[in-house]
């Protein structure tokens, strides 16, 4: 499980939120809509077309980012979220 992965892509969903002027997610005090939503972002970056950037990156980049993902769900879990129904890309 890993923090730092959950945050980076928490990040990169502010800088969006912000541009919305939406509310920020904050790592340490996320709700069960926060998580949801974040599951939901990672399970759509799962799909093989997202992973694979359309084969624009490398295999090993590719399972770079599967592995960032797959942290960032084990943190989430480790937190006691679940993942929703909605999710079919994590297992």
């Amino acid at each position: 499980m890993s923090k730092r992965q959950l945050a980076e892509i928490i990040d990169f969903q502010n800088i969006w939120r912000r541009a919305k002027d939406e509310p920020v997610m904050d790592i340490d005090n996320l709700s069960k809509e926060d998580a949801d939503y974040l599951f939901d972002h990672i399970d759509c970056g799962l799909s093989p077309e997202h992973l694979h950037c359309d084969g624009e990156i490398t295999h090993a980049q590719a399972m770079k980012k599967y592995r960032d993902y797959m942290g960032a769900i084990d943190y989430l879990k480790s937190k006691g979220f679940t993942v929703p129904d909605s999710c079919y890309e994590i297992e």
